[in-house]
């Protein structure tokens, strides 16, 4: 299984999910932003390799659906903040 795990900069969030997810859960792991300054930006490549997009905000994911509608239309998007609320 291939997480993505986008925030706006890529500079804490997302980077830091991925290292954790990295280690010890049998799946393969990305990190992205979606900002122009992110440290590393988010590509159509990352959409279609991801089975499943961790955002950490909702602008998040509306921002995934308007820059990569084709490629995102057919992937699991979930909104980490969202779900951590929601779940617990």
């Amino acid at each position: 299984m291939n997480y993505l795990f986008i925030c706006s900069r890529n500079q804490w969030r997302s980077p830091t999910a991925e290292r954790i997810f990295a280690k010890g859960y049998g799946c393969h792991t990305r990190s992205a932003g979606t900002s122009a300054q992110a440290k590393r930006k988010i590509t159509a490549s990352d959409i279609a390799w991801a089975d499943v997009i961790f955002v950490m905000e909702h602008k998040h994911k509306q921002r995934i659906k308007a820059d990569f509608a084709s490629p995102a239309s057919s992937k699991r998007l979930w909104c980490w903040i969202y779900q951590m609320i929601i779940t617990t």
